[in-house]
């Protein structure tokens, strides 16, 4: 990782938060995926329609993106020591309720509840990390985070299908709450803020009105190309292991294995790429051609294949074929659209903007397990044509939002901008009470 402290002490001393951090993350998908792969048992103890495991599905993120945005503005005041703790607490308290419930609707709330205490956790943890590092030093550290999420789902698509065939879903979800409560103890022990207050940057002195953060070009496209390449990526939390078991006829560790090949190749991708786009902004390389042109490449090469999937008749190795190489290349926007975000931003309001990005984009969650279900219905019941017919759709959304976000996101423009209306703010509020006085 990039070198901001100069003494071994507080180098160490990112080192094991930035571990903290990663691990947080890790835990995080694990409580989100067991759903996902405990899905064909639930399916079959409560008897639930193809429409009601989508609809609990989209549950889990109708408080998701609200709660993001809600703790995002809290966390330009609050330690993020502190929103972590209270996040974690809320994740235990709804594996637990998940593990006892009985019905439909209590399936529902449950998902409703982990998904209020997810939502904030990717941009609070993104902010927590960013305290320790200069802005064009923030790419790598922000792709190691997106790697701390695919490693869960790595460690998911492993352990998730084992633990419920021996144990049943319902001591998994307790197992989880246990691990999570783990680490709150740690957390507690040795969290800590990160100094770096972007002091030497020329936005770091104001700040500007939320109308032209939002509303700025760059933030609007990155948030929309995060927004198509969520679509097919929030399926992982509900209906991909379904489809590979009740569709493809595949066990649980074969459908774990297709999404761990997946998952490895994300994982391979953002570290790859995320380093030589940070090497390049070393550099001096052009922040747009570094950080914009990923994002847009990533979109469109995931829409050809998820295309493709959809709407041309494959034989079933090919379908899992481009399913592996759409769902991989889509998940390196996360990580170069949370950079641009944090590279434009004023710093004091960081941290609410990655959450307004984050819950934004994944607000794509509500929609995506929903319309499967509807396509499933579209295809008179038929799991294998319906999964494959939505997944066709986003993929042609992908195709849009990635020619959209290469014509138009262009970061440095914008940070330079926002920067102009971040004095000029500044200006006018020094100068109000001299004015006022005469």
């Amino acid at each position: 990782m990039p070198s901001l402290p100069t003494d071994k002490r507080a180098n160490d001393k990112r080192a094991l938060v930035v571990a903290m951090l990663l691990a947080v993350m890790v835990i995080s998908v694990l409580d989100k995926t067991i759903f996902a792969f405990a899905g064909p048992q639930i399916i079959d103890e409560l008897k639930l329609t193809p429409e009601q495991f989508g609809f609990i599905g989209s549950a889990f993120f109708f408080l998701y993106s609200v709660s993001g945005v809600l703790v995002g503005f809290l966390a330009n005041r609050v330690p993020s020591r502190w929103i972590l703790s209270g996040m974690s607490v809320v994740w235990m308290a709804a594996q637990v309720l998940t593990a006892i419930s009985t019905s439909f609707f209590a399936l529902v709330a449950s998902r409703m509840l982990l998904g209020a205490g997810c939502g904030p956790g990717t941009a609070v943890t993104q902010h927590a990390a960013f305290k320790w590092y200069a802005p064009r030093e923030r790419v790598l550290p922000a792709a190691w985070i997106q790697v701390a999420i695919m490693s869960g789902a790595i460690l998911g698509a492993l352990s998730l299908p084992l633990l419920i065939q021996h144990l049943g879903w319902r001591v998994g979800y307790l197992i989880l709450a246990g691990v999570g409560l783990l680490w709150l103890a740690l957390w507690l022990l040795v969290g800590r803020e990160g100094q770096h207050d972007d002091a030497s940057d020329e936005a770091a002195g104001g700040t500007t009105t939320y109308r032209h953060l939002l509303l700025n070009r760059t933030f609007f496209f990155v948030t929309l190309a995060g927004f198509c390449i969520y679509l097919p990526t929030a399926l992982i939390y509900s209906w991909i292991p379904t489809y590979l078991q009740k569709g493809l006829g595949m066990t649980p560790m074969q459908s774990g294995y297709v999404v761990m090949a997946a998952t490895l190749g994300v994982i391979i991708l953002n570290l790859l790429v995320s380093t030589l786009s940070q090497r390049a902004l070393k550099r001096g390389a052009n922040v747009r051609v570094a950080m914009a042109v990923p994002i847009a490449a990533a979109c469109l090469i995931g829409g050809v294949a998820m295309s493709l999937m959809g709407f041309v008749e494959q034989g079933v190795n090919m379908t899992i074929a481009l399913y592996l190489v759409g769902g991989s290349i889509v998940n390196l926007v996360p990580a170069f659209a949370n950079s641009a975000v944090a590279y434009i931003a004023p710093a004091k309001q960081r941290g609410s903007m990655l959450a307004i990005h984050i819950g934004l984009m994944t607000s794509a969650g509500m929609i995506a397990p929903h319309v499967v279900g509807q396509a499933i219905g579209w295809e008179g019941g038929d799991l294998v044509k319906g999964f494959e017919l939505a997944v066709g759709l986003f993929g042609l959304v992908l195709l849009v939002g990635g020619l959209l976000a290469l014509f138009l996101v262009d970061p440095e423009r914008s940070r330079r901008e926002l920067a102009a209306l971040t004095t000029q703010s500044a200006t006018e509020s020094n100068n109000t009470p001299a004015a006022s006085q005469a």
